[in-house]
């Protein structure tokens, strides 16, 4: 068994923390509530200042009565040290000594909050602590996910935050795979939970020393980004559909693809919402998702539906805002189907059987969803649109995560510099020394 005292604050004065470790069973750590300054601490014990012989009396007084208050405070890290050092050498042999019980050791008097230590049951804890921050889509997620656990749990028996280690991990993934789940499911599943259960470590339960290996060499794999491109959307713009219900969906669709923006927001579109400056129109408008402010001009295809509908945006299919978006998505795959998006692509879709999704190649029509609008935007005017406009408009928080977004490539962000360098070589009239050479690098 290991006890050591440690600060780990760069402020004068700092706390004291003591932390216990023995093994892979025990690693607890807590508050002393006990203060030092930085120079008179080092490597878990006091420092006490030198009494020089070439100094006044006044000033070795000074200096005895720091030392005395030091002592003072070495002699009480002493105490507690023996305490608890007495405390785990008599405990019982089922009694679980993690950082709740070193906090209540140390301090007595604090008021512990009672939290679960069972990780379905600390998700709840979770959601409660985190439900200022969470929007309802990410909190269903999350519903989700611990559902899936507690699916584990039927035949693996119960998880504790301490037990999710490496071990569980495989464990973990071996039953995803018998079920059925997609690849990046699994991935993000056990992200959760190691986040999820770092927060637990944080409000003083006990975790594995293993928790960070669990998603160890687990990435993401990249899926085809799929889109409508510009040829698409005229044929889907050029095509009459039999019914006003689709009519209105496909008029959503193109609004969608030329505004970038998320099904939660478009589907709120209002002329009210609709400004004109220096003779553009534009939509100013709140993300739900960021509860950022945007300006998006109005393409001509979406001006020509406002004033084929009065300055009035389509109608919505539903009060309810769930339904509102189930519904549009079913539409838009009849749409696409009706104006012959029909070329194979692969993507991921659910099986309804199985209730699972599953990679395969299917007629493109069936892979179009709601995100698809906000996707063909980014997509289509990439690299022939400043990427930092393009990100004003999508609300990307950074250039690499919209790249990521459009599944662009460091090789395509070569191509779109050295297209970039030569238009500007043109212009000033400068013939291009740039030549792009093919290479069995990848």
């Amino acid at each position: 068994m290991a006890l050591k005292f440690y600060i780990q604050s760069k402020k004068n004065p700092a706390p004291i923390y003591v932390r216990i470790r023995e093994g892979n069973f025990i690693d607890a750590k807590a508050n002393t509530n006990l203060m030092i300054n930085q120079e008179s601490f080092y490597n878990g014990f006091i420092k006490y200042y030198k009494i020089p012989i070439d100094i006044s009396e006044k000033f070795q007084k000074e200096i005895k009565e720091k030392n005395n208050h030091l002592i003072e405070l070495q002699n009480r890290l002493d105490g507690l040290k023996s305490i608890i050092l007495n405390l785990l050498n008599n405990r019982n042999s089922d009694e679980l000594i993690d950082s709740r019980w070193l906090n209540e050791v140390v301090n007595p008097t604090a008021d512990i909050v009672e939290l679960p230590n069972e990780l379905t049951k600390y998700f709840d804890k979770f959601l409660e602590f985190k439900k200022s921050s969470l929007k309802p889509s990410t909190i269903k997620k999350l519903g989700s996910i611990k559902n899936r656990i507690m699916e584990y749990e039927k035949r693996n028996g119960r998880v504790y935050i301490h037990h999710v280690d490496s071990k569980l991990s495989k464990r973990f993934q071996l039953w995803c795979d018998e079920k059925g789940y997609d690849y990046n499911t699994k991935v993000k599943t056990l992200k959760v939970i190691k986040t999820v259960c770092n927060h637990a470590a944080e409000n003083g339960l006990r975790i594995s020393g293993q928790l960070s290996y669990i998603t160890k060499g687990l990435k993401y794999k990249k899926t085809e980004h799929i889109h409508l491109n510009f040829d698409e959307l005229k044929r889907i713009n050029n095509t009459c559909m039999p019914n006003e219900r689709l009519n209105t969906a496909k008029d959503w669709l193109i609004i969608s693809c030329y505004t970038a923006q998320r099904v939660s927001d478009f589907l709120r579109f209002t002329k009210e919402k609709v400004i004109t400056l220096e003779g553009i129109m534009f939509l100013d408008i709140s993300q739900e998702k960021t509860d950022e402010p945007v300006l998006i001009p109005l393409a001509h295809e979406v001006v020509e539906i406002l004033a084929k509908r009065k300055g009035d945006f389509p109608a919505v299919f539903s009060t309810n805002v769930d339904s509102n978006k189930a519904i549009y998505n079913k539409l838009i795959k009849e749409v696409c189907r009706l104006s012959g998006i029909k070329n194979k692509v692969i993507s991921k879709l659910k099986n309804h059987k199985t209730n699972r999704y599953e990679m395969n190649e299917v007629q493109k029509y069936k892979a179009v969803s709601t995100h698809i609008g906000r996707r063909s935007f980014a997509t289509n005017y990439y690299g022939k649109i400043n990427s930092a406009l393009l990100i004003s408009a999508t609300g990307h928080a950074s250039e690499q995560q919209f790249l990521r977004y459009v599944g662009k490539t460091g090789t395509r962000n070569a191509l779109a510099l050295a297209k970039e360098m030569r238009r500007l070589a043109r212009n000033v009239n400068q013939e291009s020394k740039l030549t792009i050479v093919k290479t069995s690098m990848g």
